[in-house]
This record gives C-alpha cells, sequence and structure tokens, in this order.
C-alpha cells in the first residue's frame, strides 16, 4: 500500500489530499436485527487464511503511517465509524461475502440460528458490521515545494 500511496501522491494536484478508507484489524461480526433490535449471532468473522483480514488492515493502518512518519504526507483528520452490510437472508449476505471476500468461514451453528431468527421474525435482517477507519492525508507542504522545483 505504500506504493499505491506514493503512486497517488505523483498523481496529487498541489493542495490535493488523499482520503483513505480501509476496515479496521478488528474482525467483523454478524448480527440480526429486527426495528432497533440487534442479536449478535457471530463474534468474530474472517476469511480463514492465513494472512486473513486483520493481517492485511494492520498492514494498511502501517502503510498510511509510515507515509506520514516520512513526512510524505500529513494526517489532517481521522474517524473510526460502523460500516453494516444488511442482508435480507442468509443466502444473499452468504452470496455478496463469498464475492468480496476470499475463503470466508462460519460456524454452521450460527448460520443455523441466523436463519431461524430471520424465519420467526417478519421484517428481520442480517447484518455484517465492520468497523472502518478513514482519514485524510494532505501532501507534505516540504514535498509540494520540492516537486515545484523539477
Amino acid at each position: 500500500m505504500v506504493d499505491a500511496l506514493r503512486r497517488a501522491d505523483s498523481l496529487l494536484e498541489s493542495g490535493g489530499i488523499i482520503i483513505d478508507i480501509h476496515p479496521t484489524p478488528e474482525p467483523a461480526h454478524l448480527e440480526l436485527t429486527t426495528g432497533s433490535e440487534f442479536v449478535r449471532v457471530a463474534d468474530r468473522l474472517d476469511d480463514g487464511t492465513v494472512s486473513g483480514p486483520g493481517r492485511r488492515h494492520m498492514a494498511a493502518d502501517a502503510a498510511v503511517a509510515a507515509c506520514v512518519s516520512a513526512e510524505m504526507f500529513n494526517r489532517e483528520a481521522a474517524a473510526e465509524f460502523s460500516f453494516h452490510t444488511h442482508a435480507d437472508t442468509v443466502d444473499e449476505l452468504l452470496d455478496y461475502l463469498h464475492a468480496k471476500w476470499k475463503q470466508l468461514h462460519f460456524a454452521a451453528a450460527d448460520l443455523s440460528r441466523a436463519r431461524d431468527h430471520l424465519a420467526r421474525r417478519c421484517g428481520s435482517a442480517i447484518v455484517v458490521t465492520e468497523r472502518v477507519t478513514a482519514c485524510r492525508l494532505a501532501r507534505n507542504r516540504g514535498q509540494e515545494d520540492l516537486r515545484g522545483r523539477d
């Protein structure tokens, strides 16, 4: 990702900014909702790989920190928020997640409990909740001065 930030920097106009948005290393979890009631089904979702999403997301955090530390960018603002992916059925959610996440694993008991909940409660939805970080990166003023001399 450091390479991607360097490339983005080379394309950035003077005064331009980069908005970096990626999930935090915190594992996603599965919930069921009916109106304002949320029931957690699974506390930890990952793709089952050795380099799972938590490690990839930590690497993204480290890449942004490295670019800030190298004074390539100034971090002007940062925020963390929850991102929710909703589906009406377990199968609909699985189809979506299998297309987006590699080698996703769910416990059969969690999926069974989710299907039972959705069948019993009209208007329920199944939700994957991820924590996401967003930060605004501006080119370091010193870097802009150096680029102007080229």
